[in-house]
This record gives structure tokens, sequence and C-alpha cells, in this order.
């Protein structure tokens, strides 16, 4: 790995760092001790070691403009604990860049699917990045499920498959998702998800730690014990979301 690729690695990411802080909300966290989330730079050198970086770079530019294309509403960009699960997992396998390379491929996959360029819609990435998805999976087979990775190869086959399951729902013009007009974004839940209440209620959700995974933690501990689907819901009734 040359001193010049890890440079162009590294450009890349403050280019995508740019386009992050220049969407309508700006780079926004979670975190409630923070206003802005930990810019992708400063992530990637703080995790990676000098033969990772340019793996590690590479995948965070690749996800992050990923969710940038297929979700250009999105409001909060933490990739604290996405970045640390991945470049953990791969350092424990057998080839750290196949491993980076394969996770980045299958959640880019991921974007395209779930996103707004997709006959699905979804607005934003939020309740895969901090777990809700994840958290209701295992909630319906913990005997087996119970120590998954919420952004391992398991999981992300698994968001795969529902994905898939999901078009094949739309395209039947289901009930629970139903086709869409053009430009429409698809929200399949009770409350409301426009921006401005999706701040004030994911924000009050993590002031709560009601949070399944907090995505803005490299050291975060993914918590599927609660039944979050329902505790965002109350809270979201809580402050007058739903009609």
């Amino acid at each position: 790995m040359s001193a010049h690729a890890i440079e162009s690695r590294v450009s890349t990411l403050d280019e995508v760092q740019t386009r992050i802080e220049a969407t309508l909300w700006g780079a926004l966290t979670l975190d409630p001790d923070r206003s802005a989330s930990t810019p992708l730079h400063e992530l990637v050198s703080s995790l990676a070691g000098p033969a990772e970086l340019e793996h590690l770079a590479a995948a965070a530019a690749g996800v992050a403009s990923a969710q940038l294309e297929n979700f250009p509403e999105n409001l909060f960009w933490d990739f604290d604990c996405y970045l640390a699960s991945v470049h953990e997992n791969a350092a424990a396998s057998d080839d750290y860049a196949a491993y980076l390379e394969r996770t980045t491929r299958t959640t880019v996959g991921l974007m395209r699917l779930y996103g707004q360029q997709s006959k699905i819609r979804f607005r934003y990435v939020h309740d895969f990045m901090y777990g809700f998805d994840w958290a209701r999976w295992v909630r319906r087979d913990p005997a087996s499920r119970v120590g998954a990775d919420p952004f391992g190869l398991s999981f992300l086959s698994e968001s795969e498959s529902r994905g898939r399951g999901i078009l094949d729902l739309i395209e039947a013009d289901d009930t629970w998702y139903p086709r869409l007009e053009e430009a429409v974004a698809r929200n399949p839940f009770p409350f409301s998800r426009e921006p401005e209440d999706e701040l004030v209620l994911y924000r009050d959700l993590s002031a709560r730690d009601c949070i399944p995974v907090r995505a803005w933690r490299v050291d975060a501990t993914p918590d599927w014990s609660r039944d979050f689907d329902a505790l965002r819901e109350a809270r979201a009734k809580a402050l007058a979301l739903i009609d």
C-alpha cells in the first residue's frame, strides 16, 4: 500500500464528508452530548492501523456515498458503530480486505434495495443504522439469533431477503406495502416521519436510551432485549406524532 493510495482514499473520505455536511440538515448525530457526527476521516484513522487504513477508508466512503445517493433526505450520519463493527469482524477474518469488500458490497446493495431509487423508497436509513430492524429480527427468534452482529454478514443477508420479500409485496400491491406514486416516500409506521418529526422523535429516544444500537459510539453494546418498536410508538404518541 503506497502513501499515494492512502492519500487518495483520505481525500475521497473528505469529499464524502463535505457532501454530508452540505445536506439540508448537515452532519447530525444522535449523540446527546454532541451536535455533529464524527467526521469520517477522524473515525477511520482512530480505528485502522497503517495496513488497514486504505481498506477501511474505502469501505467508509462506499457506504456513506450509498447513503447519500439512496437516502438523500437522511438526517443522522453516525457511522461509528458500523465501522468499528465491520473493522473488528474483518480483523478476525482470514482476509481483512476481502471481508471488508464483501461487507461493503452487501451494505451498498441494501441501500439501493431500500432507498429512494427503489420501489421500496424508505426515506431514511435510521432504522438500519440504529438497530431497530436488527433488534426486531433478534426478538423473533432469540434462541438462534442472540449474539448476531447488527452489521454482520448474517443479518445483512437476512436484510437482503427481507427487501426482496417487500418488493414482491409491492408488486402485488399489498395493503401494508402498496405501490406508491412517484417521488412519494414510504412510511409503513403509524407515526409521522416528516423530517421535523423524525428529528424530535429520534432525539427523544436517544435522550431516553431507547435506541437499540448507539451508532455514535465505537464501543456500543447493541441491545435487543426491549421492544424498541413499542417504545418508539409510545414516544411518538406522547409527542403527538400520531394522527
